[in-house]
């Protein structure tokens, strides 16, 4: 069995040229990151099964030989679901279909190293923060502007009565839009911090919402919630990956309020509490 010792994060490299393996290696390395490698599909999934949760996120390449990228993501999300893996590749087509089946980023090459590093610090350290515990200085309190993007009336009102009444450690600022056309035109004068959105919505569904934001599109905020009643499995793991977090509805609003409050530590989003 591989054995891994702990240090700021584990890089897994999965590409067949030497030269990419070596470039990623000597950016990583340097800052405290430990990157262990496989030059094929087969190798990669053996070190994934071997390894399982010492690993923080996979950089795969989908143009190897034998057993393609696709291939190896797809055993990945069947046996180690929540693992974050970085697509890299010059198959810029095929990022629609990375997507579908559950990644973290689809990095085109030719690609920056300066810029690869920022997505795979970011990564761990997105994973870090959402597993530990969130201290507020006393002085300060969250303080955020929030756009709710669901096409139940119901639901909206729920959450901007509960977010701007109910909540009295914060500051929240709420918009609402029942659909996805309507939230980036929305978001390009509210210019919202954090999104909540909902998936299956009607003319453009909550995840192609997100990859159009992402995309250029209207004003992408720093974070998302997916907030969603989806119940098939793939489709709520493919959900879980578009967002900060997936909540499943419906659910207790304190979950809902905790899950904020991380995202505006994570953002400084912050303000002096008034006296």
């Amino acid at each position: 069995m591989t054995e891994i010792p702990g240090r700021k994060g584990t890089v897994l490299i999965v590409d067949d040229e030497p030269n990419v393996i070596w470039f990623i290696s000597s950016i990583c390395q340097p800052r405290g990151y430990l990157t262990i490698t496989a030059m094929s599909g087969l190798e990669a999934l053996k070190i994934v099964q071997e390894c399982s949760g010492k690993i923080d996120v996979v950089l795969l390449d989908l143009a190897m030989p034998g057993m393609g990228g696709i291939e190896v993501l797809k055993a990945i999300r069947k046996y180690q679901p929540d693992m974050a893996v970085i697509i890299l590749t010059a198959l810029h087509d095929k990022q629609a279909e990375c997507e579908s089946i559950g990644i973290e980023a689809f990095v085109k090459k030719p690609y920056i190293l300066e810029d690869l590093y920022s997505q795979i610090s970011a990564v761990i350290e997105c994973k870090a923060f959402d597993k530990a515990d969130v201290e507020i200085d006393p002085a300060l309190e969250p303080c955020a502007k929030i756009l709710i993007v669901d096409d139940e009336s119901e639901v909206c009102d729920i959450l901007s009565g509960a977010l701007q009444e109910d909540y009295n450690d914060g500051h929240f600022e709420i918009k609402i839009a029942h659909t996805g056309d309507a939230a980036l035109t929305l978001s390009m004068e509210f210019e919202p911090d954090i999104a909540i959105v909902d998936i299956k919505m009607p003319l453009m569904w909550g995840d192609e919402l997100i990859r159009r934001f992402k995309a250029g599109e209207g004003h992408c905020p720093k974070d998302f919630i997916v907030y969603t009643s989806l119940s098939d499995p793939k489709e709520v793991e493919r959900a879980r990956r578009l967002g900060h977090k997936l909540i499943t509805k419906p659910t207790n609003l304190e979950i809902l309020i905790e899950a904020l409050v991380k995202i505006c530590v994570r953002h400084n989003l912050l303000r002096k509490k008034k006296v």
